[in-house]
């Protein structure tokens, strides 16, 4: 869920405090206990009429360095989200690119946590973790707290804490990177239409469910402290979501809950079977990369994280898809460094995945 240190989008440590213990108060007085399912829309939430459009205008192109690229686009599922309207795309080339003209690449999404961006990580660590890796490395924007879904919604108040005001109709951030951004990639660089995602906190979450809502687009998937259980330690991971974050991004949790399960990806497990999968945890004690304030305040959130991975690995047992696992023990929700360990990591087992023929 939260990560990075891009201070200009990032809220506080405190301020993230006060919204757990906001989720814990309305845990306590119950208003999440269980009442029959029904069909009937939200009552927090205008709910969405019409299927995404779909569009993509590309703004500007800043190049950062040899290799990157950011560039800006208006995209017609996206809408106007995003304060400044338009959403944003790092492009990391392969060090040989601009060199090997006829050469073709695979491509690796990277989906960002909640309030980051895809500057959060210095993009020449983010190089450096790569290496010489022959593979298209692809940051998209995924809002503040766009939760990587097509949104069930837009709340009545027009707004929330995280995202801002929210248009109607709302974002359709799935939309945008699946049928948007994807072909935009292939249309401009030169791919060989294979590709990997991966995902660190709410982007471990869209890691997952992008590909087993969309069969055959993806060949490897690596979640990194992901939020890969939307019901992890009910109710507690459905009440930090649709408060701290959005009630209208899935819709309400019981009225709507069909709408959870069918992004959950726990609930997903079987659509994954060959996809070449990797998962990674801490546990939420203070780690490595952790200092004083990181290990109080990233606690919780990686508490519920290995939670999350916990129960998403179990399911895929039960649905005998295999998966590798790196529960790496002491390590807490927020530092960078935890997901370029991550990444390091899934490379191999990725770019073998990529590769095969």
């Amino acid at each position: 869920m939260a990560e990075g240190a891009d201070m200009s989008r990032t809220r506080p440590a405190a301020q993230r405090v006060l919204l757990m213990l906001a989720a814990a108060l309305i845990l306590f007085v119950g208003v999440t206990a269980p009442s029959p399912a029904s069909a009937a829309d939200s009552p927090f939430c205008v709910a969405r009429t019409t299927e995404p459009e779909v569009g993509l205008t590309l703004v500007s192109v800043e190049r950062i360095d040899a290799r990157t690229q950011m560039y800006a686009f208006r995209s017609k599922a996206v809408g106007g989200a995003m304060s400044d309207g338009l959403v944003r795309v790092r492009v990391i080339l392969p060090a040989d690119y601009d060199r090997s003209a006829g050469k073709r690449y695979p491509v690796m999404l990277h989906l960002h946590g909640t309030n980051a961006s895809p500057s959060t990580f210095p993009v020449g660590e983010v190089e450096q973790v790569l290496g010489d890796n022959d593979v298209i490395f692809v940051e998209p924007d995924g809002g503040p707290a766009g939760f990587y879904a097509d949104w069930y919604g837009t709340p009545v108040t027009g707004r929330d804490l995280f995202n801002g005001p929210v248009p109607f109709p709302p974002p359709a951030w799935e939309t945008f990177h699946i049928r948007e951004l994807l072909p935009w990639l292939d249309k401009t660089f030169r791919t060989t239409g294979r590709r990997a995602i991966t995902g660190s906190s709410m982007g471990g979450f869209g890691a997952m469910s992008y590909p087993a809502r969309n069969p055959g687009v993806f060949v490897a998937a690596g979640s990194f402290s992901g939020a890969v259980d939307l019901d992890a330690l009910y109710p507690i991971a459905p009440v930090v979501i649709s408060v701290g974050w959005d009630p209208c991004i899935f819709g309400d949790r019981i009225l709507q809950a069909d709408n959870w399960k069918a992004h959950n990806p726990v609930d997903l497990a079987a659509e994954l079977r060959g996809v070449s999968l990797f998962v990674a945890s801490g546990n939420g004690l203070a780690g490595r990369y952790d200092d004083a304030v990181s290990a109080v305040t990233g606690a919780p959130l990686e508490i519920l994280m290995h939670q999350s991975a916990e129960n998403f690995v179990a399911a895929l047992d039960r649905a005998q898809v295999p998966v590798t696992t790196w529960l790496y023990g002491n390590g807490t929700h927020g530092s960078r460094f935890y997901v370029y360990d991550d990444l390091r990591r899934f490379l191999p087992q990725s770019m073998r995945a990529l590769n095969h023929k």
